[in-house]
Protein backbone atom coordinates (compact mmCIF):
# COMPACT_ATOMS: atom_id res chain seq x y z
CA UNK A 1 0.00 0.00 0.00
CA UNK A 2 1.13 3.26 -1.00
CA UNK A 3 -1.60 5.33 1.23
CA UNK A 4 1.31 7.06 3.14
CA UNK A 5 2.76 8.65 0.40
CA UNK A 6 -0.59 10.15 -0.45
CA UNK A 7 -1.25 11.65 3.26
CA UNK A 8 1.77 13.46 2.37
CA UNK A 9 1.25 14.74 -1.75
CA UNK A 10 -2.41 15.74 -0.48
CA UNK A 11 -1.13 18.10 2.35
CA UNK A 12 1.32 19.11 -0.13
CA UNK A 13 -0.61 19.91 -2.74
CA UNK A 14 -3.63 21.44 -0.38
CA UNK A 15 -4.65 25.28 -1.01
CA UNK A 16 -6.37 27.30 0.80
CA UNK A 17 -9.32 28.67 -1.48
CA UNK A 18 -12.26 30.53 -0.46
CA UNK A 19 -15.79 31.67 -1.32
CA UNK A 20 -16.45 35.09 -2.39
CA UNK A 21 -19.81 37.16 -1.66
CA UNK A 22 -22.01 38.13 0.94
CA UNK A 23 -22.85 34.15 1.55
CA UNK A 24 -22.25 32.41 4.66
CA UNK A 25 -18.80 31.47 5.03
CA UNK A 26 -17.54 28.17 5.84
CA UNK A 27 -16.89 26.86 9.17
CA UNK A 28 -12.82 27.04 9.80
CA UNK A 29 -12.10 23.30 10.87
CA UNK A 30 -11.08 23.23 14.88
CA UNK A 31 -11.18 21.30 17.60
CA UNK A 32 -8.77 18.53 19.20
CA UNK A 33 -9.20 15.68 17.00
CA UNK A 34 -5.52 15.83 16.09
CA UNK A 35 -2.54 15.57 17.50
CA UNK A 36 -2.31 16.18 21.37
CA UNK A 37 0.22 14.94 23.67
CA UNK A 38 1.55 14.03 27.86
CA UNK A 39 5.21 15.90 27.10
CA UNK A 40 6.28 19.30 27.75
CA UNK A 41 9.97 19.64 26.27
CA UNK A 42 11.14 22.56 24.84
CA UNK A 43 8.12 24.76 25.48
CA UNK A 44 6.12 26.51 28.02
CA UNK A 45 2.62 25.04 26.78
CA UNK A 46 1.43 21.27 27.70
CA UNK A 47 0.57 19.75 24.37
CA UNK A 48 -2.37 18.09 25.46
CA UNK A 49 -3.76 21.45 26.14
CA UNK A 50 -3.80 23.14 22.52
CA UNK A 51 -6.25 23.15 19.84
CA UNK A 52 -5.83 21.40 16.77
CA UNK A 53 -7.12 21.13 13.14
CA UNK A 54 -10.55 19.00 12.93
CA UNK A 55 -9.41 16.21 10.27
CA UNK A 56 -11.33 15.99 7.73
CA UNK A 57 -12.01 13.00 4.79
CA UNK A 58 -13.44 15.01 1.61
CA UNK A 59 -14.46 12.68 -1.36
CA UNK A 60 -16.35 12.97 -4.55
CA UNK A 61 -18.72 10.37 -5.96
CA UNK A 62 -18.30 9.52 -9.84
CA UNK A 63 -20.77 7.92 -11.39
CA UNK A 64 -20.17 5.68 -14.16
CA UNK A 65 -24.06 4.35 -14.06
CA UNK A 66 -25.42 6.10 -18.05
CA UNK A 67 -22.43 7.71 -17.91
CA UNK A 68 -23.47 10.38 -16.32
CA UNK A 69 -19.92 11.48 -14.92
CA UNK A 70 -17.40 9.24 -16.72
CA UNK A 71 -16.90 9.00 -19.63
CA UNK A 72 -19.53 10.28 -20.93
CA UNK A 73 -19.64 9.27 -24.48
CA UNK A 74 -16.04 9.42 -24.72
CA UNK A 75 -15.21 5.86 -25.92
CA UNK A 76 -11.36 5.87 -26.53
CA UNK A 77 -8.77 5.54 -24.15
CA UNK A 78 -6.75 8.83 -24.68
CA UNK A 79 -10.02 11.09 -24.04
CA UNK A 80 -11.18 8.62 -21.28
CA UNK A 81 -7.61 9.15 -19.48
CA UNK A 82 -8.15 13.35 -20.30
CA UNK A 83 -11.22 13.31 -18.95
CA UNK A 84 -10.06 11.23 -15.39
CA UNK A 85 -6.54 13.58 -15.36
CA UNK A 86 -9.32 16.91 -15.71
CA UNK A 87 -11.27 15.89 -13.21
CA UNK A 88 -8.32 15.38 -10.49
CA UNK A 89 -7.66 18.79 -11.55
CA UNK A 90 -10.27 19.99 -10.50
CA UNK A 91 -10.58 17.90 -7.06
CA UNK A 92 -7.27 19.51 -6.44
CA UNK A 93 -8.28 22.43 -6.58
CA UNK A 94 -11.25 21.88 -4.56
CA UNK A 95 -9.28 20.59 -1.31
CA UNK A 96 -10.60 16.69 -2.48
CA UNK A 97 -8.40 13.87 -0.82
CA UNK A 98 -11.03 11.13 -1.86
CA UNK A 99 -12.44 9.69 -4.83
CA UNK A 100 -15.42 7.27 -4.95
CA UNK A 101 -14.99 5.79 -8.32
CA UNK A 102 -18.09 3.31 -9.71
CA UNK A 103 -16.08 0.93 -10.87
CA UNK A 104 -19.26 -1.87 -11.21
CA UNK A 105 -23.02 -0.02 -11.91
CA UNK A 106 -24.95 -3.09 -13.58
CA UNK A 107 -22.59 -6.43 -12.74
CA UNK A 108 -19.88 -5.10 -15.17
CA UNK A 109 -16.48 -4.34 -14.21
CA UNK A 110 -13.51 -2.06 -14.78
CA UNK A 111 -11.46 -4.65 -15.18
CA UNK A 112 -10.92 -8.16 -16.56
CA UNK A 113 -13.09 -10.27 -14.00
CA UNK A 114 -13.53 -13.69 -14.01
CA UNK A 115 -17.62 -13.03 -12.70
CA UNK A 116 -18.51 -10.23 -14.53
CA UNK A 117 -17.71 -8.59 -18.14
CA UNK A 118 -16.40 -5.24 -19.07
CA UNK A 119 -18.47 -2.37 -18.52
CA UNK A 120 -20.69 -1.35 -21.84
CA UNK A 121 -19.63 2.47 -20.75
CA UNK A 122 -15.74 2.11 -21.50
CA UNK A 123 -16.30 1.15 -25.18
CA UNK A 124 -20.21 1.05 -26.10
CA UNK A 125 -20.39 -2.41 -26.44
CA UNK A 126 -20.66 -4.94 -23.09
CA UNK A 127 -18.05 -7.19 -22.68
CA UNK A 128 -15.93 -5.68 -25.05
CA UNK A 129 -11.51 -5.27 -23.71
CA UNK A 130 -10.66 -1.57 -23.91
CA UNK A 131 -7.22 -2.00 -24.53
CA UNK A 132 -5.78 -1.10 -21.46
CA UNK A 133 -6.33 -1.79 -17.80
CA UNK A 134 -9.06 1.10 -16.83
CA UNK A 135 -9.27 0.32 -13.26
CA UNK A 136 -5.26 0.30 -12.69
CA UNK A 137 -5.05 3.72 -14.57
CA UNK A 138 -8.00 5.46 -12.42
CA UNK A 139 -5.84 4.10 -9.50
CA UNK A 140 -2.37 5.05 -10.41
CA UNK A 141 -3.71 8.64 -11.39
CA UNK A 142 -5.54 9.43 -8.09
CA UNK A 143 -2.78 8.05 -5.69
CA UNK A 144 -0.14 10.30 -7.72
CA UNK A 145 -2.09 13.40 -6.56
CA UNK A 146 -2.35 11.91 -2.84
CA UNK A 147 -5.98 11.07 -2.92
CA UNK A 148 -7.37 7.93 -1.66
CA UNK A 149 -9.13 6.11 -4.45
CA UNK A 150 -12.01 3.86 -3.30
CA UNK A 151 -14.39 1.40 -5.41
CA UNK A 152 -17.33 1.87 -6.24
CA UNK A 153 -19.86 -1.32 -6.31
CA UNK A 154 -23.58 -1.26 -6.41
CA UNK A 155 -24.26 -4.82 -5.28
CA UNK A 156 -27.29 -6.43 -7.04
CA UNK A 157 -28.37 -4.15 -10.39
CA UNK A 158 -27.55 -6.23 -13.30
CA UNK A 159 -29.71 -4.09 -15.65
CA UNK A 160 -32.66 -1.71 -16.03
CA UNK A 161 -35.22 -1.18 -18.82
CA UNK A 162 -37.70 1.18 -19.62
CA UNK A 163 -40.95 -0.69 -19.01
CA UNK A 164 -42.16 -4.32 -18.65
CA UNK A 165 -42.65 -4.26 -22.56
CA UNK A 166 -39.36 -3.71 -23.27
CA UNK A 167 -36.69 -6.18 -23.54
CA UNK A 168 -33.44 -6.58 -21.46
CA UNK A 169 -29.99 -6.43 -22.98
CA UNK A 170 -29.03 -10.37 -23.30
CA UNK A 171 -27.55 -12.18 -19.73
CA UNK A 172 -23.76 -12.38 -20.40
CA UNK A 173 -22.79 -15.77 -20.29
CA UNK A 174 -20.31 -15.14 -16.74
CA UNK A 175 -23.67 -14.38 -14.76
CA UNK A 176 -25.64 -17.53 -13.92
CA UNK A 177 -29.73 -17.13 -14.92
CA UNK A 178 -30.19 -18.84 -11.61
CA UNK A 179 -28.79 -15.85 -9.72
CA UNK A 180 -30.73 -13.20 -11.50
CA UNK A 181 -34.60 -11.83 -10.80
CA UNK A 182 -36.95 -9.70 -13.26
CA UNK A 183 -38.98 -6.83 -12.51
CA UNK A 184 -41.29 -4.72 -14.52
CA UNK A 185 -38.03 -2.27 -14.73
CA UNK A 186 -34.91 -4.17 -13.47
CA UNK A 187 -32.77 -7.20 -13.07
CA UNK A 188 -31.25 -8.17 -9.78
CA UNK A 189 -28.90 -10.23 -8.21
CA UNK A 190 -31.64 -12.27 -6.06
CA UNK A 191 -30.68 -11.54 -2.67
CA UNK A 192 -32.61 -14.40 -0.84
CA UNK A 193 -29.89 -16.73 -2.56
CA UNK A 194 -26.86 -17.93 -0.08
CA UNK A 195 -25.16 -18.53 -3.89
CA UNK A 196 -25.39 -14.60 -4.53
CA UNK A 197 -24.16 -12.97 -0.94
CA UNK A 198 -21.24 -15.58 -1.81
CA UNK A 199 -20.41 -13.99 -5.42
CA UNK A 200 -20.10 -10.25 -4.33
CA UNK A 201 -17.95 -11.47 -1.69
CA UNK A 202 -15.94 -13.02 -3.90
CA UNK A 203 -16.26 -10.20 -6.46
CA UNK A 204 -14.96 -7.71 -3.83
CA UNK A 205 -12.12 -10.25 -2.79
CA UNK A 206 -11.20 -10.19 -6.70
CA UNK A 207 -10.72 -6.33 -6.79
CA UNK A 208 -9.18 -5.67 -3.47
CA UNK A 209 -6.61 -8.48 -4.12
CA UNK A 210 -5.58 -7.43 -7.72
CA UNK A 211 -5.98 -3.75 -7.19
CA UNK A 212 -4.39 -1.35 -4.94
CA UNK A 213 -8.02 0.44 -3.87
CA UNK A 214 -7.99 2.13 -0.23
CA UNK A 215 -12.02 0.99 0.30
CA UNK A 216 -14.59 -0.42 -1.06
CA UNK A 217 -17.85 1.33 -1.25
CA UNK A 218 -21.22 0.36 -2.18
CA UNK A 219 -24.40 2.83 -2.20
CA UNK A 220 -28.12 2.56 -1.37
CA UNK A 221 -29.44 0.02 -3.83
CA UNK A 222 -30.03 -2.88 -1.80
CA UNK A 223 -33.43 -4.34 -2.21
CA UNK A 224 -34.99 -2.66 -5.56
CA UNK A 225 -37.55 0.13 -5.77
CA UNK A 226 -40.31 -1.62 -7.89
CA UNK A 227 -43.26 0.38 -9.36
CA UNK A 228 -46.33 0.81 -7.65
CA UNK A 229 -48.75 -2.78 -7.47
CA UNK A 230 -45.09 -4.67 -7.95
CA UNK A 231 -44.38 -7.56 -5.73
CA UNK A 232 -41.05 -8.82 -4.81
CA UNK A 233 -42.30 -11.91 -5.86
CA UNK A 234 -40.18 -13.84 -2.84
CA UNK A 235 -42.24 -16.33 -1.31
CA UNK A 236 -40.64 -19.19 -2.61
CA UNK A 237 -36.91 -18.15 -1.57
CA UNK A 238 -38.70 -17.16 1.80
CA UNK A 239 -40.20 -20.79 2.50
CA UNK A 240 -36.77 -22.17 1.19
CA UNK A 241 -34.63 -19.91 3.24
CA UNK A 242 -36.54 -18.11 5.78
CA UNK A 243 -37.66 -20.98 8.24
CA UNK A 244 -36.21 -18.59 11.26
CA UNK A 245 -38.20 -15.84 10.50
CA UNK A 246 -41.67 -15.07 11.53
CA UNK A 247 -41.69 -12.54 8.54
CA UNK A 248 -40.49 -12.18 5.10
CA UNK A 249 -39.72 -8.35 5.97
CA UNK A 250 -36.73 -9.76 8.67
CA UNK A 251 -36.05 -12.18 6.17
CA UNK A 252 -35.40 -9.77 3.67
CA UNK A 253 -33.04 -7.64 5.90
CA UNK A 254 -31.35 -10.77 7.10
CA UNK A 255 -30.38 -11.27 3.15
CA UNK A 256 -28.93 -7.55 2.83
CA UNK A 257 -26.74 -8.44 5.93
CA UNK A 258 -25.46 -11.16 5.38
CA UNK A 259 -24.04 -10.09 2.27
CA UNK A 260 -22.70 -7.01 4.37
CA UNK A 261 -21.33 -9.53 6.80
CA UNK A 262 -19.47 -11.59 3.84
CA UNK A 263 -18.07 -8.82 2.82
CA UNK A 264 -16.94 -7.44 5.98
CA UNK A 265 -15.11 -10.82 7.10
CA UNK A 266 -13.69 -11.17 2.99
CA UNK A 267 -12.21 -7.53 3.73
CA UNK A 268 -10.77 -8.49 7.25
CA UNK A 269 -9.70 -12.14 5.83
CA UNK A 270 -7.56 -10.53 2.78
CA UNK A 271 -6.77 -6.76 3.28
CA UNK A 272 -7.83 -5.44 6.43
CA UNK A 273 -6.95 -2.04 5.87
CA UNK A 274 -9.20 -1.15 3.14
CA UNK A 275 -12.09 0.97 4.46
CA UNK A 276 -15.40 -0.49 3.78
CA UNK A 277 -18.11 1.90 3.11
CA UNK A 278 -21.82 2.28 2.73
CA UNK A 279 -24.18 5.49 1.77
CA UNK A 280 -27.73 4.60 2.48
CA UNK A 281 -30.23 6.44 1.49
CA UNK A 282 -30.40 9.71 4.04
CA UNK A 283 -34.44 8.43 5.30
CA UNK A 284 -34.31 5.87 7.90
CA UNK A 285 -37.07 4.33 7.32
CA UNK A 286 -36.98 3.77 3.91
CA UNK A 287 -33.58 1.97 4.17
CA UNK A 288 -35.36 -0.46 6.96
CA UNK A 289 -38.77 -1.19 5.45
CA UNK A 290 -38.36 -0.76 1.30
CA UNK A 291 -34.83 -1.50 0.90
CA UNK A 292 -34.34 -3.63 3.82
CA UNK A 293 -31.36 -2.60 5.11
CA UNK A 294 -31.02 -2.54 8.61
CA UNK A 295 -28.02 0.45 8.84
CA UNK A 296 -28.36 0.80 12.84
CA UNK A 297 -27.57 -3.60 13.00
CA UNK A 298 -24.36 -3.17 10.47
CA UNK A 299 -22.98 -0.18 12.67
CA UNK A 300 -23.86 -1.46 15.55
CA UNK A 301 -21.94 -4.65 15.03
CA UNK A 302 -18.96 -3.01 13.52
CA UNK A 303 -19.47 -4.81 9.92
CA UNK A 304 -18.72 -1.60 8.27
CA UNK A 305 -15.98 1.13 8.98
CA UNK A 306 -17.86 4.19 7.36
CA UNK A 307 -21.54 5.32 6.88
CA UNK A 308 -22.36 8.04 4.45
CA UNK A 309 -25.65 8.80 4.38
CA UNK A 310 -27.02 10.54 0.98
CA UNK A 311 -28.83 13.66 3.01
CA UNK A 312 -29.86 15.34 -0.15
CA UNK A 313 -32.22 17.49 1.57
CA UNK A 314 -33.15 21.32 2.63
CA UNK A 315 -31.51 22.80 5.41
CA UNK A 316 -34.05 21.85 8.07
CA UNK A 317 -34.67 18.33 7.04
CA UNK A 318 -31.14 17.49 6.64
CA UNK A 319 -30.32 18.63 10.41
CA UNK A 320 -32.85 16.61 11.47
CA UNK A 321 -32.18 13.46 9.39
CA UNK A 322 -28.18 13.46 10.45
CA UNK A 323 -29.42 13.35 14.13
CA UNK A 324 -30.44 10.34 13.68
CA UNK A 325 -27.54 8.61 11.89
CA UNK A 326 -25.57 10.38 14.41
CA UNK A 327 -27.10 8.53 17.08
CA UNK A 328 -27.19 5.41 15.86
CA UNK A 329 -23.73 5.55 13.67
CA UNK A 330 -22.53 2.94 16.99
CA UNK A 331 -19.11 1.53 16.18
CA UNK A 332 -18.82 2.75 12.10
CA UNK A 333 -17.51 6.39 11.08
CA UNK A 334 -19.79 8.59 10.19
CA UNK A 335 -19.44 11.31 7.19
CA UNK A 336 -22.41 13.33 5.50
CA UNK A 337 -23.30 13.07 1.62
CA UNK A 338 -24.48 16.36 0.27
CA UNK A 339 -26.47 16.56 -3.28
CA UNK A 340 -24.94 19.65 -4.48
CA UNK A 341 -26.29 18.93 -8.17
CA UNK A 342 -29.24 19.91 -6.59
CA UNK A 343 -27.97 23.89 -6.44
CA UNK A 344 -29.12 25.99 -9.52
CA UNK A 345 -30.73 29.09 -10.16
CA UNK A 346 -34.08 27.38 -10.98
CA UNK A 347 -34.00 24.39 -8.68
CA UNK A 348 -37.61 23.96 -7.33
CA UNK A 349 -36.63 23.75 -3.57
CA UNK A 350 -35.25 27.12 -2.90
CA UNK A 351 -33.00 26.06 -0.47
CA UNK A 352 -30.80 25.01 -3.71
CA UNK A 353 -30.64 28.59 -5.19
CA UNK A 354 -28.39 29.58 -3.06
CA UNK A 355 -24.81 28.19 -1.86
CA UNK A 356 -25.88 29.69 1.75
CA UNK A 357 -27.68 26.58 2.30
CA UNK A 358 -24.52 24.46 1.42
CA UNK A 359 -22.95 26.21 3.84
CA UNK A 360 -25.50 26.00 6.53
CA UNK A 361 -25.39 22.45 5.63
CA UNK A 362 -21.92 21.86 6.28
CA UNK A 363 -21.12 24.28 8.87
CA UNK A 364 -23.88 22.32 10.67
CA UNK A 365 -21.87 18.80 10.66
CA UNK A 366 -18.82 19.94 10.71
CA UNK A 367 -19.55 21.13 14.72
CA UNK A 368 -20.46 17.82 15.12
CA UNK A 369 -17.36 15.80 16.33
CA UNK A 370 -19.12 12.72 15.34
CA UNK A 371 -18.96 13.48 11.94
CA UNK A 372 -15.80 13.05 10.38
CA UNK A 373 -15.92 13.84 6.38
CA UNK A 374 -18.43 14.92 3.51
CA UNK A 375 -18.89 13.12 0.15
CA UNK A 376 -19.90 14.85 -2.86
CA UNK A 377 -22.61 14.05 -5.68
CA UNK A 378 -21.43 14.38 -7.82
CA UNK A 379 -18.17 14.99 -9.87
CA UNK A 380 -20.28 16.64 -13.12
CA UNK A 381 -21.67 18.82 -10.59
CA UNK A 382 -18.47 20.45 -9.52
CA UNK A 383 -17.47 21.14 -13.58
CA UNK A 384 -20.63 22.93 -13.96
CA UNK A 385 -20.47 25.11 -11.15
CA UNK A 386 -24.08 26.28 -10.79
CA UNK A 387 -25.05 29.56 -8.91
CA UNK A 388 -20.88 29.01 -7.55
CA UNK A 389 -20.96 25.54 -6.16
CA UNK A 390 -17.72 24.15 -6.42
CA UNK A 391 -16.72 27.53 -5.41
CA UNK A 392 -18.26 27.45 -2.34
CA UNK A 393 -16.82 23.99 -1.83
CA UNK A 394 -13.43 25.58 -1.75
CA UNK A 395 -14.40 27.35 0.40
CA UNK A 396 -15.43 24.44 2.69
CA UNK A 397 -12.38 22.20 1.75
CA UNK A 398 -10.12 25.42 1.81
CA UNK A 399 -7.81 24.32 5.94
CA UNK A 400 -5.11 22.24 4.83
CA UNK A 401 -5.97 18.88 7.34
CA UNK A 402 -4.91 15.39 7.38
CA UNK A 403 -7.53 11.91 6.84
CA UNK A 404 -9.14 10.04 10.03
CA UNK A 405 -8.41 7.17 10.95
CA UNK A 406 -11.42 5.81 9.51
CA UNK A 407 -11.42 1.36 10.40
CA UNK A 408 -14.26 -0.07 12.23
CA UNK A 409 -11.12 -1.75 14.58
CA UNK A 410 -9.76 -0.69 17.39
CA UNK A 411 -6.98 2.09 16.51
CA UNK A 412 -3.49 1.91 17.47
CA UNK A 413 -1.49 5.19 17.85
CA UNK A 414 2.00 5.28 16.55
CA UNK A 415 4.45 6.75 19.61
CA UNK A 416 5.00 10.16 19.58
CA UNK A 417 8.48 12.07 17.80
CA UNK A 418 10.88 12.26 20.20
CA UNK A 419 14.15 14.72 20.62
CA UNK A 420 12.30 17.12 18.40
CA UNK A 421 14.88 20.02 18.04
CA UNK A 422 16.08 23.07 15.93
CA UNK A 423 18.94 23.00 13.58
CA UNK A 424 19.87 26.34 11.55
CA UNK A 425 15.82 26.96 9.88
CA UNK A 426 15.38 23.03 9.88
CA UNK A 427 13.15 20.71 12.54
CA UNK A 428 14.47 17.72 13.31
CA UNK A 429 13.16 14.79 15.98
CA UNK A 430 13.50 10.90 16.25
CA UNK A 431 10.80 8.55 15.57
CA UNK A 432 9.72 5.34 13.34
CA UNK A 433 6.90 7.53 11.61
CA UNK A 434 6.48 6.20 9.03
CA UNK A 435 4.87 9.66 8.07
CA UNK A 436 4.78 12.75 10.26
CA UNK A 437 2.78 15.83 10.88
CA UNK A 438 4.83 19.34 11.78
CA UNK A 439 2.48 21.94 13.30
CA UNK A 440 3.07 25.78 14.01
CA UNK A 441 1.44 27.09 17.30
CA UNK A 442 -0.37 30.70 17.10
CA UNK A 443 0.35 33.16 19.27
CA UNK A 444 -0.97 32.35 22.27
CA UNK A 445 0.47 28.54 22.09
CA UNK A 446 -3.47 27.36 22.33
CA UNK A 447 -4.06 26.73 18.62
CA UNK A 448 -2.08 24.77 16.28
CA UNK A 449 -1.73 25.12 12.50
CA UNK A 450 -1.12 21.93 9.89
CA UNK A 451 2.09 23.20 8.20
CA UNK A 452 2.75 20.04 6.15
CA UNK A 453 3.51 16.34 6.25
CA UNK A 454 6.84 14.24 5.31
CA UNK A 455 7.82 10.76 5.21
CA UNK A 456 11.74 12.53 6.41
CA UNK A 457 12.70 13.26 9.73
CA UNK A 458 13.17 16.91 8.96
CA UNK A 459 11.20 19.60 7.95
CA UNK A 460 12.35 22.56 6.71
CA UNK A 461 10.80 25.97 8.95
CA UNK A 462 9.81 29.08 6.56
CA UNK A 463 8.88 31.48 9.78
CA UNK A 464 9.35 32.11 13.17
CA UNK A 465 7.33 30.54 15.69
CA UNK A 466 6.85 27.01 18.42
CA UNK A 467 6.47 23.93 16.16
CA UNK A 468 5.48 20.17 17.47
CA UNK A 469 5.84 16.97 15.79
CA UNK A 470 3.00 14.08 15.13
CA UNK A 471 3.94 10.57 14.15
CA UNK A 472 0.96 8.96 11.40
CA UNK A 473 0.47 5.23 10.46
CA UNK A 474 -0.06 3.75 7.28
CA UNK A 475 -3.96 3.77 8.70
CA UNK A 476 -3.61 7.34 9.30
CA UNK A 477 -3.67 7.25 12.79
CA UNK A 478 -1.82 9.85 14.68
CA UNK A 479 0.17 10.32 17.64
CA UNK A 480 0.07 12.06 20.62
CA UNK A 481 2.35 15.63 20.08
CA UNK A 482 5.91 15.34 20.53
CA UNK A 483 6.96 18.60 22.95
CA UNK A 484 7.09 22.14 21.37
CA UNK A 485 10.28 23.91 19.99
CA UNK A 486 10.76 27.33 18.79
CA UNK A 487 12.20 28.54 16.17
Amino acid sequence: MKRLARIFLFALLSVAFFACGKEEQPFKPGGTSGGGGSTGGGGTTDPSKIEFPRKEFRGVWVATVWELDWPMGAHDAASQKKKYTEYLDLFEKCGVNAVFFQIRSKADAYYESQYEPWSKTITGTAGNNPGYDVLKFLIDETHARGMQFHAWINPYRVETRASASAEFPALDPKIPSSMVKDYNKIRVYNPALPEVQDRIAAIVKEIITKYDVDGLHMDDYFYPSLEKGESLNDAAEYAKYGSGYSKVEDFRRANVTKAIEKIHNVIAQTRPEVIFSVSPQGNYDNNYNALFADVANWTRNGLIDVIIPQLYYSVTTFQTRIKWFVDNAFKSHLMAGYGIYNFASDASNSDFRTTSSFYSQYNYAAQIKRVEGALLYSAKSLTDNKIGITDAVKGAFGTKTLIPYLLAADEKKPDAPTEVKVNGSSLFWNGAGPMFAVYKLDGSKKKATLVGTTKDKTFGLSSKGTYLVTAISELNSESEASELVTY
